[in-house]
């Protein structure tokens, strides 16, 4: 078993026993802002998802599809085929092994262009059933603007509600 597959184990243990990953509810406001610069979305990927709502919300402000994606959320663990206007990414990054964070921000751009990303910059309060911090890669702001980089044309960084949080999107400013 890889490392990035038990780490998913262990994600899937902790949203079974508890409402788990629903940073994106909280910065709801603040994406909504981000992304009414857009042209019209008629499509969005909640990827890593966990338990939120936000997709289905933001779905239906912009009469658009929302698709999810949680590798550790039975039923979700699918990711969806398909390209979108938008994709939405938070509480998700520092979650993925450093050797896998590549590969995922591919993904991430072959589904779309735009994308919202929030991602923490400190360990987590949650301790995984095997004891390990929840926040596999922990990394300051500067370091996950210059990872987006490698796949997006100047990431711009925007305002979070988390200090110890940086949030970035992949299209300019309006």
């Amino acid at each position: 078993m890889t490392r990035a597959e038990q780490l998913i184990d262990q994600y899937r243990q902790v949203h079974a026993s508890k409402i788990y990953g629903q940073t994106s509810e909280i910065l709801a406001g603040i994406i909504l802002k981000q992304i009414a610069v857009l042209p019209k979305i008629d499509s969005l990927l909640d990827y890593g998802c966990g338990q939120s709502r936000t997709a289905d919300w933001i779905a239906k402000i912009h009469d658009a599809t929302a698709y999810k994606y949680d590798p550790a959320i039975p039923g979700l663990d699918t990711l969806p085929a398909v390209e979108t206007d938008f994709v939405l990414c938070t509480d998700v990054m520092e979650h993925i092994p450093l050797e896998n964070v590549d590969a995922v921000l591919q993904q991430i751009r072959n589904i779309s262009e735009n994308a919202f990303f929030n991602i923490s910059c400190a360990k987590a309060a949650e301790i995984l059933p095997n004891g390990e911090n929840a926040h596999c890669t922990v990394r300051p702001p500067l370091w996950w603007k210059e990872k987006l980089a490698k796949f997006w044309t100047n990431p711009r960084q925007v305002r979070s509600l988390n200090r110890n949080a940086v949030s970035l999107v992949t299209w300019p400013r309006a």
